[in-house]
C-alpha cells in the first residue's frame, strides 16, 4: 500500500525484515504521530518511532538486529517513499550555526497516502468507535434545545457552537449505522454458524447500548424541535451562524459553501428522526425483526452443537476400502485409518456370541438396524432436553395483539370524532378510549406545551386549559372513572 513492491523480499544471509515490511513500519509510525505532531517528524524522531514500534512487537535482541545499519536502510527507505509521493519531505530553516550541522529534514505523509492508510486502519474500528457514542440521541436532543434557544434569541455564536456539536454527533452516528448495516448484511448471508451468531449478538448489544434505550424517548422530541425550528432557519440565518463560527473576514463563497453543508446536515436530522418512517425508526424496526431469526438460528446451533459425527470421514474411508484392488490392500487402508484409535464396542447381539472359541475377526457380522445407521453417529450420552412448545402461547398472544390493535383503532376513531370539544361534553367512554386518552395526556404533559406529536408520529394532540382554573369534569368508563380538568381536546393527523 506504500508503493511498488520492487525489490521486496528478504536479503539472503540476513535475518532482516522484508523490504515491504520496512516501508510499512515507517508509514505506520508517521500515521500514528499525525494525531500529536502537526509539523511532521524529524529523521531522529522517525528512527526512534520505528524502534519503539518494533520493541512492542518483538524481543529486544531481535529489535537490535532488525535496526542494524546493514539491515534497515532508513535513509534509502525514506528517500524511496518521498520519490513514490507517499511521504512529503521539507527542511526546517536554519536559524543558528548549529542548525547547519544537524539534519533538518522533516517527514510527513502526503494527503492521499494518509487517507488511504487511515481508511485501511479504520476498517475494523466501527464497533470501538461506537462504544464512545452511548448517549448520542439524548446528547443531540440536549444540544438542539440549546441551539433552538440561541436561534430564538438571535445569538449566532452560541447557535454555531451548539450546531457544530450536533453535526459531529450526527456524523459519528451515521458512521456507526453504516458499520451496523455492513455487519448485518454479512451475518445474515449464508447459513448460520457460531462466528456469525457471535457477530450478530455483538451488533445487537452495540445498538442497544447506543440507541435502543433512547430512540423511542428522544426521537419524537427531536422531531418536534426540527419541525419547530425549520421555518426560522432561513438561508440568511445559516450564513449568519457560519460567519459567527468562522473568521469575520471569511470569503462569501466559503461562508455559502459551509452554510449549504449545515443545511444538508439539518435535513439529514429531519430524515433521521422525523415522521413515522424516519431512518432511526426504520433501523430500530429492522434490528427488532432480527431478534426472531437470531434466536431461531441459535436454536438450530444448540440442537446440533452437542452431536459429534464423523459421517464424512467414514464415507471417505468406505470409498477407499471399496476401491482397494484386493483384500490385503483394503485391510491396510482400514488398519491405517483406525489403528491409532481405541476399539469402539457396539452392544449388538450376534448369533454366535455364545461360542467362546470363535474370534471376533471370524465371527459373522452383527445386524445393524436402519435406525442405528441413521442416528448412531449422532448419539449423545443421556437424553437431550426437548424444546418447549410455545405454539399455544404464541397463538394466544397473536389473538390478544390483534384484539388490542382493533380496540386501539376503534378508540382512535372515536377520539378523532371528539376532536374540537371539551371533556365535559363526552359522556360515557369505553376503556380503550380512556387508556388512549391517558396516553395522549402523558405525551402532551411531558413536553410542557399545549400540543405534541404522539410517539408513532401519526397524531398531533392538543390540550388547552379551561378559562376557569377550577373547571373540572369526570370521565366514566367500565373500568372506573377519571376526574380531570375540563380540557379542550384536539386531535389532528401529524
Amino acid at each position: 500500500m506504500v508503493g511498488p513492491a520492487s525489490g521486496a523480499g528478504v536479503r539472503p544471509g540476513l535475518p532482516d525484515l522484508p523490504v515491504a515490511a520496512q516501508y510499512r513500519v515507517i508509514v505506520d509510525v508517521l500515521l500514528a504521530e499525525q494525531g500529536t505532531s502537526l509539523t511532521g517528524l524529524s529523521y531522529d524522531e522517525v528512527a526512534a518511532g520505528v524502534r519503539t514500534r518494533l520493541a512492542g512487537q518483538v524481543p529486544a535482541e531481535v529489535v537490535e538486529r532488525l535496526l542494524a545499519p546493514e539491515v534497515l536502510h532508513l535513509d534509502a527507505r525514506l528517500e524511496r517513499l518521498a520519490r513514490w509521493r507517499v511521504v512529503a519531505r521539507r527542511q526546517e530553516p536554519a536559524r543558528s550555526g548549529e542548525d547547519f550541522l544537524r539534519r533538518r529534514d522533516r517527514y510527513q505523509l502526503t494527503p492521499r497516502a494518509a487517507g488511504l492508510h487511515v481508511f485501511r486502519s479504520s476498517v475494523d474500528d466501527t464497533e470501538e468507535a461506537a462504544g464512545d457514542l452511548t448517549p448520542a440521541p439524548r446528547a443531540i436532543h440536549e444540544r438542539l434545545i440549546a441551539f433552538a434557544e440561541a436561534i430564538r434569541q438571535a445569538v449566532c455564536t452560541a447557535a454555531a457552537t451548539e450546531f457544530q456539536q450536533v453535526g459531529a454527533m450526527h456524523q459519528a452516528m451515521a458512521t456507526a449505522a453504516r458499520g451496523w448495516q455492513r455487519t448485518l448484511a454479512h451475518a445474515l448471508s449464508g447459513g448460520p454458524d457460531r462466528a456469525k451468531q457471535d457477530l450478530l449478538w455483538r451488533t445487537l448489544r452495540s445498538y442497544v447500548g447506543m440507541w435502543g434505550e433512547q430512540v423511542d424517548v428522544h426521537t419524537p422530541r427531536i422531531a418536534e424541535l426540527v419541525a419547530e425550528l425549520d421555518p426560522l432557519l432561513t438561508p440568511d440565518v445559516w450564513r449568519a451562524c457560519v460567519r459567527a463560527a468562522l473568521d469575520t473576514d471569511a470569503d462569501d463563497e466559503v461562508v455559502a459553501s459551509q452554510a449549504r453543508r449545515w443545511e444538508r446536515t439539518w435535513e439529514a436530522l429531519g430524515s433521521w428522526f422525523g415522521g413515522a418512517d424516519g431512518q432511526a425508526r426504520k433501523l430500530r424496526r429492522r434490528l427488532r425483526d432480527l431478534v426472531a431469526p437470531w434466536a431461531r438460528n441459535m436454536n438450530l446451533l444448540l440442537n446440533t452443537g452437542g452431536a459429534v459425527t464423523r459421517r464424512a470421514e467414514l464415507l471417505a474411508l468406505a470409498v477407499a476400502v471399496e476401491r482397494a484392488p484386493d483384500d490385503e490392500s483394503a485391510w491396510r487402508v482400514w488398519d491405517t485409518a483406525v489403528g491409532a484409535f481405541s476399539a469402539r464396542h457396539l452392544l449388538l447381539a450376534s448369533g454366535s456370541a455364545d461360542d467362546g472359541d470363535l474370534s471376533w475377526a471370524g465371527a459373522p457380522p452383527a445386524p445393524i438396524t436402519a435406525r442405528f445407521r441413521e442416528q448412531g453417529a449422532r448419539a449423545a450420552v443421556g437424553r437431550r432436553t426437548r424444546i418447549p412448545d410455545y405454539s399455544t402461547g404464541k397463538s394466544a398472544a397473536r389473538r390478544a395483539g390483534l384484539a388490542a390493535r382493533t380496540a386501539r383503532s376503534g378508540a382512535e376513531a372515536a377520539l378523532r370524532r371528539r376532536s374540537g370539544t371539551r371533556l365535559a361534553d363526552w359522556g360515557r367512554i369505553t376503556d380503550a378510549e380512556l387508556d388512549l386518552l391517558l396516553e395522549f395526556v402523558g405525551v402532551v404533559r411531558r413536553t410542557r406545551s399545549e400540543s405534541a406529536v404522539t410517539g408513532d408520529g401519526r397524531w398531533r394532540v392538543t390540550l388547552r386549559r379551561p378559562p376557569r382554573a377550577h373547571d373540572t369534569t369526570s370521565l366514566r368508563a367500565d373500568s372506573g372513572s377519571m376526574v380531570t380538568l375540563n380540557w379542550y381536546f384536539g386531535m389532528e393527523p401529524a
